[in-house]
């Protein structure tokens, strides 16, 4: 127990020793104010790493440039001249922006600092000259009020041109403590044409503010121009979304809208020649959606590649809804589109049978759908419905859009263009939406493409077309009941199917050969319509699974309004 009290004893007499707290041992700051408005300010922070128990690389300085004045947001002009030591040589540092602050961070990751260290960080500041009816002045938060560690001895040096001339018409206070404190535990006093304002020890979170006051006219104010230009430069960054959009539209005008055509639509009685389901559903729309490949799936079974039989999920022998098995009945030959072949195999290469459900598991089916609908898009072209590729037409300016709204954002913080906050924003989300939505209609169709649109619109008008008026068409469903089953896929690919089985209604139809159903002694083609439905639903799922600011400044330091903590200037820092 003795030998424990004395290893106890000495951890505590030694420890303190070993590991000594980080600490600023000063924080001397010098401003020069011009009649022009603009001051300079050299920051000299001695800065004591002491013996910490986790070793470091220097310093980081957070100096704000927005503040909160009165619900509204004032800026200033901040720019970084330099950061060097106590000897003038440069010091390594890398700048960030964001949330109205500029980050120094001063030093380098693969060199440790111990002991004391000197920082000079010089910086000129603009437009942050108060302007009132009875004097102008500066506010500013020396030190900042957002330092880790404590500041053992503050000072600020304010000098000017005038002050010389001026001296007994200058006023000066300071304050000093947490943030809102109103304590003036700070000395002021001249010293040549300087003041200075100095304060003792502050812990951390503590900081030094000070104002200065002098007569009006002796720094010259912004100009109407300077004030109006200001203001339209918070406003600029909603010239991003103009120009885009200005450009978006003369873009699609040149390489995305497509050929008047004949600009009337009539009815068509059968479907395009020399055009599969699959490609008019991207003639239709310009895109190779899953209602597509349903409709194909349906054409191939019609066809006699395959039979589509409907089978009872079951969960602990329980029915759990429908799956449908897709059961080989003819091999792919040389009648098959490319496309139609890749399909083909996604369901029966090397097996006889598949369940859709099942599909979603597979690595090989998702590639198949993926080259299945590169085939279909090469093929529109390839058949001049098309200038190019449409998806890659649409692809191309979502990727643009995409990296050029990633390049604006990497380079926001750089650049320092996210000082115009919620503006740049918003500015950034709509010009990302414009290209987007441009996308969608940048794939161009050739004249020969427009007419094969208007044509597919017209046997959509044929095909869903109602009781009342399809006597107008001249159709008879009665004489011709084989067409159900021939249209079928291209009524699902309209999104039409319950209308074309609607003009089938009452009319006895034999039951397909192609596609086993329950159909409880009972087949009509509403009822087929409504088994396609629930099977384009089942399908479609698993097709997706398949491609699966700182303190407020700019107020009055005086008349009982001032603060640490307030005025521009502020901030913090501590060690990394």
């Amino acid at each position: 127990m003795k030998r424990i009290f004395i290893i106890l004893f000495l951890f505590v007499l030694v420890f303190p020793l070993a590991t000594r707290a980080e600490e600023i041992s000063s924080f001397k700051v010098a401003m020069e104010v011009n009649p022009n408005g603009k001051f300079l300010v050299v920051e000299k922070i001695v800065y004591d790493f002491g013996v910490p128990m986790v070793e470091k690389h220097g310093i980081y300085r957070d100096i704000p440039y927005q503040y909160k004045i009165e619900n509204k947001t004032r800026e200033i002009g901040l720019k970084v001249l330099s950061v060097k030591d106590e000897n003038g040589a440069s010091v390594n540092y890398e700048r960030s922006t964001g949330n109205g602050v500029v980050r120094l961070k001063i030093g380098k990751a693969n060199v440790l600092v111990s002991g004391l260290k000197t920082y000079v960080i010089t910086y000129e500041i603009s437009d942050a000259v108060n302007f009132f009816d009875n004097q102008d002045e500066i506010y500013w938060n020396v030190t900042g009020n957002g330092w880790e560690v404590p500041i053992i001895l503050a000072e600020a040096r304010i000098s000017a041109p005038f002050f010389g001339t001026e001296k007994d018409k200058i006023q000066a206070v300071c304050y000093t403590g947490v943030y809102g404190a109103k304590d003036k535990n700070c000395q002021i006093g001249w010293q040549g044409e300087e003041i200075v304002l100095t304060a003792g020890s502050l812990a951390a979170s503590e900081g030094l503010s000070v104002a200065v006051g002098w007569p009006k006219g002796l720094v010259k104010g912004p100009s109407e121009a300077s004030i109006l230009w200001n203001k339209i430069r918070q406003f600029l960054p909603l010239l991003f979304p103009i120009i885009i959009f200005i450009y978006l539209y003369i873009y699609w005008k040149k390489h995305g809208k497509d050929p008047a055509g004949r600009g009337t639509i009539i009815p068509e009685y059968e479907p395009p020649k020399q055009m599969l389901p699959g490609e008019g559903g991207v003639v239709i729309d310009e895109k190779m959606d899953t209602r597509d490949i349903t409709a194909t799936v349906i054409d191939l079974a019609r066809r006699g590649y395959f039979k589509l039989a409907e089978v009872e999920k079951k969960v602990l022998g329980i029915g759990a809804g429908k799956d449908w098995k897709i059961i080989k009945t003819k091999e792919a030959d040389a009648n098959l589109s490319d496309f139609e072949k890749e399909l083909y195999d996604t369901f029966l290469s090397g097996r006889q049978e598949v369940l859709v459900s099942d599909l979603k598991q597979q690595t090989t089916a998702r590639q198949h759908i993926k080259k299945m609908k590169e085939l279909v898009y090469e093929a529109v072209v390839v058949k001049g419905w098309f200038a190019a590729n449409p998806d890659k037409a649409r692809q191309k300016f979502v990727g643009i859009g995409t990296a050029i709204i990633i390049g604006l954002f990497v380079a926001g913080g750089a650049l320092g263009l996210f000082q115009f906050g919620a503006i740049m924003i918003i500015s950034l989300i709509i010009s990302a939406a414009l290209f987007i939505i441009f996308g969608k209609y940048m794939p161009q169709k050739t004249e020969e493409g427009a007419l094969a649109k208007e044509y597919l619109d017209g046997f959509k008008m044929f095909l869903s077309v109602t009781e009342k008026d399809r006597v107008e068409f001249h159709f008879s469903p009665s004489a011709h009941p084989e067409k159900f089953a021939e249209y079928l896929p291209w009524a699902i690919i309209f999104g039409v199917e319950k209308q074309w089985a609607e003009v089938f209604k009452g009319i006895d139809l034999p039951a397909p050969d192609w596609y086993e159903g329950n159909w409880s002694g009972m087949y009509t083609a509403m009822i087929l319509s409504d088994s396609l439905h629930s099977f384009d639903s089942n399908f479609s799922k698993a097709m997706t699974a398949v491609g699966a600011s700182a303190a407020a400044g700019g107020a009055s330091g005086f008349g009982g309004g001032g603060f640490s903590g307030g005025g521009f200037g502020g901030g913090g820092g501590g060690s990394w």
